[in-house]
């Protein structure tokens, strides 16, 4: 999960010679407000739409001063997603040894997760909620297992004023009603469950049937 295999090549970059007007009509036509300089394969910074908009129209590219801001080409997912928040930028140019390789975008990120991370293929979800205290994937992932299926990928968030963690789990099968019992059996909290067509058919006839019964 490095940069060099995430990065968008078709995304554009501008040259020297551009001028703002130019690069402004790139910009708006590709939905980004940063693009790389390069001029032949040499990357000479990150042009910002906020820097074009205060000089010229017909000002070269070559007289702004670009910003240096990139990745290595073996910048982890983890750390590439670290910088790019940080620089609050939505196009992240890889660069290796000065040479422009590409960039990353949303859509490069988003693609490579749901091709290479598994989240795009069938099978339910569950979403647990743990003590941090308590939290144990590998006793996760160990129950999940022991009703023949398997986690085939895993994330985990924490709002910043709670003690519990939010442990979201993409499952290999869609049938998760004995996993979802066993969870409860080890007095697991189930935020959520998605994908899982037995189960939410199960639910709505229990709905539909607690409906009637109010109306009798």
């Amino acid at each position: 999960m490095y940069a060099e295999r995430i990065m968008n090549l078709n995304l554009p970059f501008v040259r020297p010679e551009d001028s703002a007007e130019q690069v402004l009509s790139l910009m708006d036509e590709y939905k980004v407000r940063h693009l790389p300089l390069v001029n032949g394969e040499e990357f000479q910074g990150l042009v910002y739409e906020e820097d074009i908009t205060e000089i010229d129209s017909q000002t070269p590219m070559a007289t702004l001063h670009a910003r240096p801001v990139s990745i290595s080409p073996q910048c982890h997912l983890y750390d590439l997603v670290g910088q790019w928040v940080k620089a609050e930028v939505d196009a992240m140019p890889v660069v290796n040894e000065g040479k422009y390789l590409g960039s990353v975008d949303a859509p490069s990120v988003l693609r490579f997760l749901a091709e290479q991370t598994h989240w795009a293929e069938k099978g339910a979800v569950i979403v647990l909620e743990v003590a941090e205290r308590d939290l144990s994937i590998s006793e996760i992932a160990r129950l999940v297992e022991s009703n023949g299926t398997q986690i085939i990928a895993c994330a985990t968030s924490q709002a910043a004023d709670s003690s519990n963690v939010a442990v979201t789990l993409k499952l290999q099968s869609e049938d998760v009603q004995p996993v979802i019992s066993t969870f409860q059996r080890h007095s697991y909290t189930i935020q959520t469950f998605m994908h899982a067509p037995e189960v939410e058919e199960e639910m709505r006839e229990r709905y539909d049937a607690f409906m009637r019964y109010l109306k009798q």
